[in-house]
């Protein structure tokens, strides 16, 4: 009977085996019935909840905006789940233009309004600048291209540059032309590229007027540049050593002039700035340069007569000279027979080993 008074001799066995219960498990029990749930059940209630919501109102987008407005308002940390299941929609067409076309240039002499491209040259662009604004004519599908240019003795302005321009988008086309200033600095010029409109020009008042401070500010700096380098700028021109080289092209361009049927711009002279535009850029007028510099002809000049420091030569030994043995490239086409069908052409080229 006395064990029956002392609970603390009490003992529950387990008669299929297991072991005995004592306090310290039931507390543990207890504590573990007892313990806070955690606030990451709630929010695993609402994905479920949230869940069954989106798929009743998949067809009813306010409703569905209006929802999840009220479930983060209530649970926080959703907010990122939920905006990223439902993005803000933007208009794909304007998306992929701000993709393609770049809405910032990387060159002053080119900046981009709307469906519209605008560019400038002055007298002060250098050839770094030219490939620039090539560049950003490729941006929008558009050609920029440099015919012929040259610098003063000094190589410090432009005195002579003809550009090209041209799109041809969506079936439409443009091509521009035009030949500025010899032997004095060049005026600005510009013109734009419409990529809505397809089409694209030039004029001396055609760049846009945002440009008017650049053009200004360069034409001066090419004044002041002038007046102080006046003594050495004479000098350099008196010794300017092209005139050897209009002495070997004299004949080319002679016969070029003086044939009634000429072709319109017919006639190209290649001097060392816009050779070294041409192998910087990867341009072709006419010539080009391959792989480790190498001239190339375009395939239409390949019957013509070719000149090497003048003397008669082939297609095949023109291809032998490098870059870094050219001086002067010159170009003429004239047509043979007044239906204009066929054509003479001639490529007369002079090196930097030519001792006259």
């Amino acid at each position: 009977m006395n064990s029956l008074f002392h609970p603390d001799l009490f003992s529950f066995t387990n008669h299929f085996g297991g072991p005995r219960f004592n306090k310290s498990m039931l507390k543990t029990r207890i504590e573990m019935m007892n313990k806070a749930n955690s606030p990451w059940k709630s929010i695993g209630k609402y994905f479920a909840f949230v869940g069954m919501l989106w798929l009743c109102a998949a067809f009813t987008k306010p409703y569905r905006e209006e929802v999840a407005a009220t479930v983060i308002a209530k649970v926080p940390e959703l907010k990122s789940i939920l905006e990223s299941a439902n993005p803000v929609k933007t208009d794909s067409s304007r998306t992929e233009q701000a993709l393609k076309y770049s809405p910032i240039s990387k060159t002053k002499y080119v900046i981009y309004k709307g469906d519209k491209l605008y560019w400038i040259i002055t007298p002060k662009v250098t050839l770094k600048d030219l490939a620039a604004i090539q560049q950003e004519f490729k941006k929008v599908g558009g050609v920029f291209f440099v015919k012929q240019m040259k610098y003063d003795p000094l190589g410090f302005y432009l005195t002579e540059i003809s550009i090209q321009t041209s799109y041809l988008k969506r079936g439409g086309g443009c091509a521009t032309d035009d030949l500025k200033e010899i032997d004095k600095p060049i005026a600005a010029f510009g013109g734009w590229i419409d990529t809505q409109k397809a089409n694209c020009g030039i004029s001396d008042n055609s760049h846009d007027s945002v440009f008017a401070a650049i053009a200004e500010q360069d034409k001066k700096a090419v004044e002041k540049w002038i007046n102080d380098h006046a003594p050495g700028y004479n000098k350099a021109k008196k010794e300017e050593k092209s005139r050897e080289e209009d002495a070997l092209l004299y004949d080319v361009r002679r016969q070029f002039y003086k044939n009634p049927l000429k072709a319109a711009n017919g006639f190209t002279k290649l001097g060392q700035e816009a050779l070294q535009y041409i192998y910087e850029t990867g341009a072709r007028n006419r010539i080009y340069f391959a792989e480790e510099g190498a001239l190339r002809v375009e395939n239409f000049y390949n019957t013509a007569h070719f000149l090497i420091d003048n003397q008669l030569s082939t297609l095949q030994q023109a291809e032998q000279l490098k870059f870094d043995n050219i001086k002067t490239i010159a170009c003429a086409v004239v047509y043979t027979d007044s239906t204009r069908q066929s054509a003479q052409r001639t490529v007369a080229i002079i090196t930097h080993n030519y001792r006259p």
